[in-house]
């Protein structure tokens, strides 16, 4: 008995250990890390952010990736990414985004709005 008690509790701690906690397991209005910000999802809205920035900025940035990021659940999802971009005179800078994604009617593709893009190009 002691032993299979040991083993069930070794084997939840080990699942424990793996699990990652993803957006719709966050507490609703705490921001946690998105654990792969390579995600298509993820990248797609980042660079969603770009294209929308530089419809009211002409700032010509183009997207390169996501590096990292925070989701945040409060009835709507609010992303909080650190975009790395291109400029026109070919330098990169991050630029922090603030993006909440509408998840159109429960399909895989989605929109965004965008809520804030840091500093100006």
């Amino acid at each position: 008995m002691r032993s299979s008690s040991f083993l069930l509790l070794l084997l939840l701690a080990g699942a424990a250990i793996l699990y990652t906690p993803t957006a719709a397991a966050a507490p609703d209005g705490e921001w946690q890390p998105i654990p792969n910000v390579a995600d298509p999802h993820v990248q797609g809205l980042g660079k969603c952010a770009v294209d929308e920035q530089n419809k009211v900025t002409n700032c010509g940035l183009r997207f390169a990736k996501v590096v990292s990021g925070k989701v945040q659940n409060t009835g709507v999802t609010t992303y909080l990414l650190d975009v790395d971009a291109l400029r026109l005179d070919g330098s990169h800078k991050i630029y922090q985004v603030e993006v909440i994604d509408h998840n159109s009617s429960g399909s895989s593709t989605s929109t965004c709005k965008l809520v804030s893009f840091g500093t100006t190009c």
